[in-house]
């Protein structure tokens, strides 16, 4: 149960409410943008990511039969600039789309549906606040959702594991004796974690990929999102690294502190999600979903104008400065791709 034990929250349920409880981090206006915003994903950088994302849209319809309608579904669209993208550069799918926005802060589908409505075409666009019922042929993708969804938090000790608990008069740690199943699924999944380490349990995670893939009646489900292949990784790293918050383009390390004020985020761990992924990093992804060939026109304007720019040079520039953050290595770029077909 995740609610209060001896007048604590477990830590998922006290994340929960610090990111979209009455005074959560959400519900008060926290947002994406690349500069007035509290974070920025690769759907902020620009149009880029979302076309790339289009002309794979394009590649399922088209391998799925062209079924109409080909229905996508956005989980955590927030303000809806995915869709907007997405939409404004979809190719041979496009009269066959059918886009569902699922966002869960009820000021953010309004903000989606206006931005979609702004676009000035009468556009088969909803939103909603969880999943839709299935069965449906197309695709569900998620940019950047796992690692927001509220996670159970477990340390190793020399006796075994203890679960951590949140009091809420002042956001103090309370470690408890973990539940026999909990326990064994972080012994599974960290059969070497030292007395201290800590892990995630993203049963959230799971739980959303699980009714994701139950309502594809034949498509893919592709998610994108920061992490690693195993949890073992997590256990070995300070927890400081893959917990952290971020405010306003600032990261943090105390998820405790000021509830409400920060986003809450935790590194994927995709050995805890259902098998049958195709696992690749995003830079790869990318690749194969075609942005160089987006690309070319500027990279060759680039290479020979860069001496005397003009404006269209310097255009190109900023285009090619935004192929290099979604590929970084050392940043998005290492990003996971983790894509699941059924059907």
């Amino acid at each position: 149960m995740a609610g209060p034990a001896h007048g604590t929250l477990r830590f998922d349920a006290f994340m929960d409410d610090a990111l979209y409880g009455p005074s959560g981090f959400y519900v008060r206006g926290g947002h994406p943008a690349a500069r007035d915003g509290d974070f920025a994903t690769a759907v902020e950088l620009g149009s880029l990511f979302a076309r790339c994302v289009a002309s794979h849209l394009d590649q399922v319809w088209h391998e799925l039969g062209r079924p109409d309608p080909f229905v996508i579904v956005e989980g955590g669209a927030g303000r809806g600039t995915l869709c907007c993208q997405v939409l404004a550069h979809a190719g041979d799918c496009r009269q066959a789309v059918q886009f569902v926005m699922v966002e869960r802060v009820e000021r953010q589908r309004a903000e989606a549906l206006e931005r979609v409505e702004a676009l000035g075409a009468d556009l088969p666009v909803t939103a909603l606040a969880d999943l839709p019922t299935g069965p449906l042929i197309g695709v569900v993708l998620a940019n950047e959702l796992l690692d927001n969804l509220p996670f159970r938090l477990l340390e190793r000790s020399e006796t075994g594991w203890h679960e951590v608990h949140v009091s809420p008069g002042d956001s103090s740690e309370v470690l408890r004796p973990a539940p026999a199943d909990a326990a064994a699924m972080a012994d599974a999944l960290a059969p070497d974690a030292a007395p201290g380490a800590r892990v995630p349990l993203q049963l959230k995670a799971t739980v959303w990929i699980r009714r994701a893939l139950r309502l594809l009646e034949r498509g893919r489900l592709l998610v994108f999102d920061y992490g690693v292949p195993t949890t073992a990784e997590l256990a070995a790293r300070p927890v400081s690294e893959w917990l952290r918050t971020y405010r306003a383009h600032r990261r943090g390390h105390n998820p405790l502190g000021n509830p409400g004020s920060a986003d809450i985020t935790c590194e994927v761990a995709f050995d805890q999600l259902p098998p049958g992924a195709m696992l690749t990093s995003q830079a790869d992804w990318l690749a194969e979903s075609g942005i160089d060939d987006i690309t070319a026109t500027a990279r060759n304007l680039w290479q020979r104008s860069r001496a005397k720019p003009t404006a269209k040079t310097l255009a190109a520039r900023t285009l090619l400065d935004e192929v290099a953050a979604l590929t970084d290595p050392n940043g998005m770029g290492a990003f996971w791709a983790a894509e699941w077909r059924s059907g």
